[in-house]
Formats: C-alpha cells, sequence, structure tokens
C-alpha cells in the first residue's frame, strides 16, 4: 500500500483527440486490448473515454458511434497521479471520485494509466494489495477513519465502501 504507482503502471495506452469519432476509438481500443483512452485537446489530456463511457453514454442513449465525437462522452475532467504518489492515496482517490483509472504524469508528460483492478488484483488470479492491519480491540479504517470491533467488519468495510461489494470476497462468485 506504500509502494509508488509507478511499479503498478500500465506503460501502453492509446491517445485520441477529442474530435475523433466514438466508432473509431472504439475500435482502437478492440484492436489494443484496452478498456480506455486518454482524450486530448490540441495534444493536452483532457480525458479518458472507457468501455463504461460508450456503454451508457452512445448505446444506451440511442447515439450513432459513428457521427458522436468522443469529446462528447469522455470524462472529464481528467484525474492524474504522478508516479511517486502512494497505492493507498491512489486508491483512496479513485473511491472519492467514483472512477476505476487514473492517468499516471509527470508534468505534461503522460507516462501510463492505473487501474483500481491492477491494484487490487483480480481475487480469482492473484492476491489482493491491502493494508496489513494488526488485529486490536478495535480497528480503524485506513481511507475513512471508521472505526471497526473486528478485522473482519473492517474488511467488510473496505470492500463494500471503498473498492465495490464483493471485489475483496467471494461473494461476487456466487452470483
Amino acid at each position: 500500500m506504500f509502494e509508488p504507482v509507478s511499479k503498478y503502471v500500465r506503460r501502453g495506452f492509446i491517445v485520441l483527440e477529442e474530435s475523433s469519432r466514438v466508432e473509431d476509438a472504439v475500435r482502437a481500443m478492440r484492436e489494443n486490448g484496452y478498456g480506455s483512452i486518454i482524450v486530448t485537446s490540441g495534444g493536452r489530456p483532457v480525458g479518458i473515454l472507457t468501455e463504461r463511457d460508450v456503454l451508457y453514454r452512445v448505446v444506451a442513449e440511442g447515439k450513432d458511434p459513428k457521427n458522436t465525437r468522443i469529446g462528447e462522452v469522455m470524462t472529464t475532467p481528467l484525474v492524474t497521479v504522478t508516479p511517486e504518489t502512494k497505492v493507498s492515496e491512489a486508491i483512496a482517490l479513485m473511491s472519492s471520485k467514483g472512477i476505476r483509472r487514473l492517468v499516471v504524469t509527470c508534468g505534461e508528460k503522460i507516462i501510463g494509466i492505473i487501474s483500481l483492478m491492477t491494484l487490487v488484483g483480480d481475487s480469482t488470479g492473484r492476491a489482493i494489495l491491502l493494508p496489513e492491519i494488526e488485529v486490536e480491540e478495535r480497528v480503524k479504517c485506513p481511507y475513512c477513519g471508521a472505526v471497526f470491533g473486528t478485522v473482519g467488519e473492517l474488511s467488510r468495510h473496505i470492500d463494500r465502501i471503498h473498492i465495490g461489494f464483493g471485489l475483496l470476497s467471494d461473494e461476487r462468485l456466487r452470483h
């Protein structure tokens, strides 16, 4: 949790101008195996277009991806962190903003993308990065300061409130 995000950053990414068509963006995501595109205006990063943006803001609203520009449906403003940002800080930022990806920048230069899934892992395939918590009479949430009677209660709280229901447990495998 105290490691820098630079250890987990995905350096491969796609950049398109906000005037590009959604159809072209989706094609580029599919061809490259990415779930998002960094959107620029005049070469400067201004937003991000994710698969979810396309699904909710284009498909669900009946817009034509051939005639819709990515600048119309992207998520903006772009939330960024530096390579030195601690993993725990990145997770807390994503949680507070309700987002799943952060763009890692060094000054004006884009270094890559970090995702919540990269940081917490796929619970079915690998270990999950979580803070080590000593067993005490009462335990405190490292993200919001809430106090709990057991480590199990704290774990369920982090799972439901800060990460997303079922991500840290086997609950999502039962549904």
